[in-house]
C-alpha cells in the first residue's frame, strides 16, 4: 500500500514538474516593423560610412555637415520608442543628402 501512494505522490509530482501536454504555452512571434527595420539599416549604413567622410580631402568643407549627421546618428541609435526614432531617421536623411549635395558641388568646383 505505501508503494503504491509513493508512486501516486512521484508521479503527480512529475506531471507538475513537466507540465501538461493539455495546456502548453502559446508563444506569439513579434514580426519587427519594416519601417523600422530600414530605419535601422539606414542609420547603420550612414555610420559605416562616416569614417570615410573624416578621411576625405575635402572634409574641412564640410565639417559642419558632417557633426550634423554624426549627431542626427547618435539620437538614432539611442532612441527606443518608434515615433521619435522615425522622426531622428527622418532628420538624418535630409542631413545625408544636403552633406552628399554639399560634397558633389565641392567635387564639381575641383576643390580637392
Amino acid at each position: 500500500m505505501a508503494l503504491r501512494i509513493s508512486c501516486l505522490i512521484h508521479g503527480v509530482l512529475l506531471l507538475l514538474v513537466s507540465g501538461c501536454s493539455a495546456h502548453r504555452t502559446v508563444t506569439t512571434v513579434i514580426l519587427p516593423d519594416s519601417e523600422i527595420s530600414a530605419g535601422k539599416d539606414f542609420v547603420a549604413a550612414v555610420a559605416d560610412k562616416m569614417p570615410l567622410w573624416d578621411a576625405d580631402a575635402i572634409s574641412r568643407y564640410e565639417r559642419v555637415e558632417i557633426a550634423t549627421v554624426k549627431a542626427d546618428i547618435a539620437m538614432a541609435q539611442q532612441e527606443d520608442e518608434r515615433g521619435e526614432f522615425l522622426e531622428y531617421v527622418g532628420k538624418l536623411r535630409q542631413d545625408w543628402g544636403a552633406l552628399v549635395a554639399l560634397d558633389e558641388m565641392l567635387k564639381e568646383e575641383q576643390l580637392i
